[in-house]
């Protein structure tokens, strides 16, 4: 059998990352490929990584695509929001069908469960691309491949996203967040490691499944989390689903991010969680991925409380 060879895209991203950690850890013999588009994080990695290979890729970019693609077993991909993916997995498929030891392509999704094209705001529809309609997109091309897949959806929101949304957690002692809904959450740390251990179990049968990955157990509200942020942290946190606050103190930062529009975008598109929240349900496909209990949100809170500078949410 061909020795693995592990191609992983957005490397050092907060999936992808953890992905060739547990490969590197779990099977140090196996070959990490690893994919990115930033200069300043190859230097990163090669420090982490300084048995594997580096690379520059590009979805849009066919050639350094097909570079990558070069000698490959396994492929772990995960894309970012608002990525042309008619053309990226379109570019993939045909880098990949000239790949002759391929084995697996694993590819995350995001999308809520039973929840369809068809459900979609027009709004949504109609905007070109984003979160919401690119994963469908994605998958018609890659079912339509023929290509080996199996695909991790997380139907979650990633716990450290509260990280990223700790402004003003830290700075009013307040999570913003407009059409408060139920929402399931999961570690990105489990999420690598449930494909690292699909990718390193060489069990054909995963090609083709379809894996709901989150929790198993927290489907909160928002207001639900600001509480267990304060019984975590020891200090008050308020929740405020006010469109206008957010617009006004995230949303600058939702634009830079993701263009002109893109805090626009996104609370269309937390109204369309929320008109569908009943669709949110927990399943046990992670814990049997892992073999083990997935991490629940209140202990990663715990162990992340530095993110959250206590200290000056007094």
């Amino acid at each position: 059998m061909t020795a693995n060879r592990v191609l992983i895209f957005g490397a050092s991203g907060h999936l992808s990352l953890p992905v060739a950690r547990w490969i590197n850890y779990r099977s140090p013999q196996t070959l990490l490929r690893l994919a990115t588009r930033s200069e300043v994080s190859k230097g990163a990695l090669a420090r982490l990584f300084p048995n594997a290979e580096l690379v520059t890729a590009d979805y849009l970019d066919p050639e350094s695509l097909a570079a990558a693609f070069s000698g490959v077993t396994e492929v772990f991909v995960v894309t970012p929001d608002f990525l042309d993916e008619d053309r990226a997995m379109t570019n993939l498929v045909n880098c990949a069908r000239q790949s002759k030891q391929l084995r697996l392509i694993v590819r995350i999704l995001g999308n809520l469960p039973n929840v369809t094209l068809d459900n979609l705001t027009p709004e949504l529809r109609n905007f070109g691309g984003g979160t919401a309609t690119q994963h469908f997109l994605a998958r018609s091309i890659l079912d339509a491949s023929g290509l080996p897949v199996t695909y991790l959806n997380m139907s979650a929101y990633l716990m450290d996203d509260l990280v990223r949304w700790s402004g003003p957690i830290r700075q009013y002692a307040t999570l913003l967040m407009p059409y408060e809904r139920r929402v399931a959450w999961v570690d990105p740390e489990d999420v690598g490691e449930a494909a690292a251990r699909i990718i390193l179990s060489g069990d054909r049968r995963y090609v083709g499944q379809h894996f709901n990955v989150e929790s198993g157990q927290d489907i909160l509200t928002f207001r639900q989390v600001a509480e267990m942020l304060s019984d975590v942290l020891h200090s008050p946190i308020a929740y405020d689903d006010s469109v206008e606050r957010w617009l006004n103190i995230v949303g600058p930062r939702y634009n830079q991010i993701f263009g002109a529009k893109g805090a626009d975008y996104y609370l269309q598109f937390y109204r369309f969680e929320q008109l569908h929240e009943l669709a949110v349900c927990t399943s046990n496909s992670l814990g049997m991925l892992l073999q083990r209990p997935p991490t629940t949100l209140r202990s990663w809170i715990k162990a992340n409380t530095a993110a959250f500078d206590p200290p000056r949410l007094m």
